[in-house]
């Protein structure tokens, strides 16, 4: 008998690839919103400070002037926070959407692999019928060899 061919095997390998491609863009989205969360986390230490900073210079009675220029600073901060989180949140969605093309991935190339094992095993279980049948073969040519013998003897 053959050996084992499965026909769908260019499936499973394009399924692979695909599996193996969402994954590759998964991690870049990843890395993506991690450096995204990173720069947002220092906008939001360097207003923490920055305000921190305004309240000293007012207990120091600094002049107006400067306390405007620390007011717009944290203003332009605040602002460049908030449009950094809404990049960090459509980063987290686009991540999302790669996590579940991967996993889709994943279902697809299963469902191949499990028609592959339960091809496999019909072909094993074929495989073995066969060897079945010839040894019975075998055996039922060789008792009537030993049959025909003990006949032509006792004849």
């Amino acid at each position: 008998m053959d050996s084992f061919n499965f026909r769908l095997q260019p499936v499973l390998e394009h399924r692979r690839r695909l599996e193996d491609q969402a994954k590759l863009k998964l991690a870049r989205a990843k890395i993506a919103e991690r450096q995204a969360r990173q720069v947002l986390t220092s906008m939001e230490t360097a207003f923490g400070d920055g305000q921190s900073d305004m309240a000293d210079a007012r207990r120091a009675e600094i002049d107006a002037s400067e306390v405007a220029v620390y007011q717009r600073y944290l203003d332009r901060l605040k602002q460049d926070i908030a449009e950094q989180g809404g990049i960090v949140t459509t980063l987290h969605v686009h991540s999302e959407e790669r996590r579940s093309e991967v996993m889709d991935g994943m279902k697809a190339r299963k469902v191949v692999e499990k028609l592959k094992e339960r091809q496999y095993q019909q072909y094993q279980i074929e495989v073995n019928r066969n060897e079945q049948k010839q040894v019975d073969e075998f055996a039922t040519t060789r008792y009537n060899r030993s049959k025909g013998q003990t006949g032509a003897e006792q004849g």
